[in-house]
């Protein structure tokens, strides 16, 4: 349990036939990403900013937190990206990090990286995104919608790793769930205030960061689809 806790899912953990499956998800994914920011206005003038939360991002993922029984967890940075930068641009970004985290320090598996940019850069980044879009449409105060955002995020990334690990046979879902959720959550107390305190301080230097309908839309198809599959699992 202490190779995924950290949500970076290992080679060996899943099977062959089961990591392409990761892929396949994120093939389109990404090219949807690319084509989507190759049509933004302003996507030079976001370059600084995607570079700056790549490298604060590559960092808080490297950060190691020591919980009961032997594991670990560690911050993600999925909220802060996709909050920052939306959907699209988080995508990339995210994926580059995880990309650079199993080629340099061997976090996470190079056949199963297609599952963890699944849980990082969509169920995460996208999952931030629908929360962030409410709070905003319910008024809740700037810092608390991030900061609730930030930790439903990792939790639902958690979530996805507990159902892929069941899904392959790796881990049944009761005792992954168990051992990975509580220990995200405390670590998410943690990100949502990292998220919250740096969302505010870009807020600073530009316009207020305002989420529409159409950013937030497929993370609730995200959030709708893992609640149906853990209701399954459990049954």
């Amino acid at each position: 349990m202490s190779l995924v806790l950290a949500l970076h899912i290992p080679d060996g953990f899943l099977p062959p036939h089961f990591c392409a499956a990761g892929w396949l998800l994120t093939a389109p994914a990404l090219a949807w990403a690319l084509r989507a920011g190759s049509r933004s206005p302003d996507w030079e003038r976001r370059v600084p900013t995607m570079g700056m939360l790549a490298a604060f991002t590559f960092v808080a993922q490297s950060l190691q937190f020591p919980v009961p029984g032997g594991t670990s967890a560690h911050l993600q940075g999925s909220a802060l990206v996709a909050l920052a930068l939306g959907p699209a641009a988080s995508i990339l970004v995210l994926t580059v990090v995880i990309a650079m985290q199993a080629l340099i320090f061997g976090d996470g598996g190079l056949l199963a990286m297609g599952w963890n940019i699944v849980n990082m850069a969509l169920v995460g980044a996208l999952g931030a995104c629908s929360f962030g879009w409410l709070g905003q449409r319910l008024r809740v105060p700037a810092f608390l919608w991030a900061f609730l955002a930030a930790w439903i995020s990792i939790e639902l990334s958690t979530l996805a790793t507990c159902l892929e690990l069941a899904a392959a046979g790796s881990s049944p879902l009761k005792i992954s769930l168990l051992g990975m959720l509580p220990a995200q959550g405390l670590v998410g107390l943690g990100e949502g205030l990292a998220t919250a305190g740096a969302l505010s301080i870009l807020q600073k230097r530009r316009a207020t960061i305002s989420l529409n309908w159409q950013q937030a839309a497929p993370g609730w198809l995200v959030v709708a689809l893992l609640f149906t599959l853990l209701l399954g699992g459990l049954v």
